[in-house]
């Protein structure tokens, strides 16, 4: 069967190169034609989406967002050219029912969609330690599951037959991130302030409470304060943030977490961190805190 694979972004790239590494002959595309360079030897490098779409029987596409998923599906041609009976994996967070949409207008050509939300940063998929959610439907599953492996995926959690389950679970396992990205933040500047020494603190609560790969990793990069190297950018968080909200208002529930978080976005943007990383919002707590105790210096 031919793949093809269509987004060369932060994981899309590497995505590409454990393909490639795995014996896998991959047909790709990419809107930024410079990022296939690297690819020309190991690939075949298509000129644009319809005629990839025609040559291939399973494709895997990794975007930013919704609408970058609409416009490779519609105005690009992709559902219009696929072969009936071929599969499109969606690998990109999108909003569940941009997931139920797409799937009823591939099964209207006849073609198969899968949903596959990745959970990991480039580093887990260097590693080949990503964990993807799955869902849909498909007489090649059990193929896709396979190149899902093959991609970096470790764990591979399957969600059943609805098309949107995986994109919901990954809208609220990203609120869940950015969650304990709040709560860290405050945690670490309150600790700070109140004279702790916070690495000391930030290695106490993950060798025992708190020993999760969420807690060592963006804990380090909020007390190294290293937000210009993103895994995951401020812009990207935002839009999941959002995503969270519209999901809750969906299903008549409340998210008061995820309205703090959606401020922290807007305030850290306004400041010009919006390619940062998404932990960044940390750094806004910790700047809002200030005013505080300038406050109380001078009483």
């Amino acid at each position: 069967m031919e793949t093809g694979f269509i987004g060369l972004g932060n994981l899309g790239n590497i995505m590409v190169k454990n393909l490639v590494e795995s014996g896998r002959k991959l047909r790709i595309f990419n809107r930024t034609i410079e990022k296939t360079k690297p690819f020309e030897a190991t690939t075949s490098v298509e000129s644009d989406v319809p005629s990839l779409a025609k040559s291939c029987d399973i494709i895997f596409s990794i975007l930013s967002d919704d609408a970058a998923v609409e416009s490779l599906c519609f105005n690009q041609g992709l559902i219009a050219n696929m072969k009936p009976g071929s599969v499109h994996v969606c690998l990109s967070t999108i909003a569940a029912s941009t997931a139920t949409r797409l799937a009823e207008e591939h099964a209207e050509k006849g073609i198969d969609y899968l949903t596959a939300t990745i959970v990991g940063r480039p580093e887990a998929a260097q590693a080949r330690a990503l964990t993807v959610c799955l869902s849909g439907t498909s007489a090649k599953k059990e193929a896709v599951v396979e190149l899902l492996t093959d991609l970096g995926g470790k764990n591979i959690k399957q969600f059943g037959d609805d098309p949107k389950s995986a994109a919901v679970v990954k809208i609220c396992t990203n609120f869940l991130i950015t969650s304990a990205i709040e709560a860290m933040g405050e945690a670490f500047n309150l600790a700070g302030k109140a004279g702790a020494d916070v690495a000391l603190f930030h290695e106490m609560i993950t060798e025992t409470l708190f020993s999760a790969p969420i807690y060592k990793n963006y804990g380090k990069v909020i007390i190294d304060e290293s937000y210009d190297k993103a895994g995951f950018t401020s812009q990207l968080g935002f839009k999941d943030t959002r995503l969270a909200l519209a999901l809750a208002n969906d299903a008549g529930v409340t998210l008061p977490f995820a309205d703090i978080i959606k401020n922290r976005f807007i305030v850290n943007h306004s400041r010009g961190r919006n390619l940062y990383d998404w932990a960044s919002i940390a750094k806004v707590i910790k700047e809002e805190s200030e005013p505080l105790t300038d406050v109380k210096q001078s009483q």
